[in-house]
């Protein structure tokens, strides 16, 4: 007698089905609930299958990293290249678009950045991951040489331009916000645009100007 096959998945697309469900159970459920015994049960496979496509959850979470990072370099790209020509409202897009990612794909953005997955195995992720900081540095850069940023090391500009939309997006998504009535959608549009007017202000403040030349000067010694 012939068994009848599980008809949770059609051949070929059982990777793409594992990835999905676990994308929904980490975005309900969060990364802790996440194992590949429960997720075979809830894609309709054995126990065994999704071994086949991972080796372990390691593996499974660093292809859903990977595919994160994928998906918010091209929002952000989509974001910055339709934003007004100016390294301002460059930079604010991108701040945009990493909000509005973050909530929109909340399964995926609870794993992209954790600790135990930055320079693990996968060559992939290892590559994905630079191309999306790679985006932020060059809006700040940009900036620095339309001068509305600060002149200087690039590195605290960057840091506290991605700290406060990633900060902003993990409250969010974590629902830690204290106040029900603060909203990411509007606000991550605020926050980019006081990120932007904040670096132009600095850039023509002369003691800031003065201290990013003694930096430099510190450093040449």
């Amino acid at each position: 007698m012939r068994l009848k096959k599980k008809s949770g998945y059609h051949h070929g697309d059982l990777r793409r089905t594992l990835l999905d469900v676990s994308v929904a159970t980490i975005d309900k459920h969060g990364v802790d609930a996440l194992n590949l015994r429960e997720l075979a049960t809830r894609a309709g496979v054995s126990s065994g299958a999704p071994y086949h496509h991972f080796a372990d959850r390691a593996a499974l979470l660093a292809a859903i990293a990977e595919e994160g990072f994928g998906y918010l370099e091209a929002a952000m790209i989509r974001e910055r290249d339709a934003a007004p020509d100016d390294a301002t409202s460059r930079l604010a897009a991108l701040g945009r678009a990493y909000v509005s990612f973050a909530t929109a794909h909340r399964g995926h953005f609870r794993v992209m950045f954790r600790g135990d997955l930055i320079g693990g195995d996968s060559p992939e992720l290892v590559q994905a991951q630079p191309r999306v900081f790679q985006l932020l540095w060059d809006a700040v850069e940009d900036c620095q040489r339309s001068q509305v940023a600060p002149a200087g090391d690039l590195q605290p500009l960057v840091l506290t331009a991605w700290s406060a939309v990633h900060g902003l997006a993990t409250l969010w998504i974590d629902g830690a916000l204290p106040y029900k009535n603060l909203n990411p959608e509007r606000l991550a549009p605020i926050v980019s645009n006081l990120i932007s007017h904040m670096f132009a202000a600095l850039a023509h403040n002369p003691a800031s100007r003065t201290r990013s030349s003694r930096r430099q000067s510190t450093v040449r010694r």
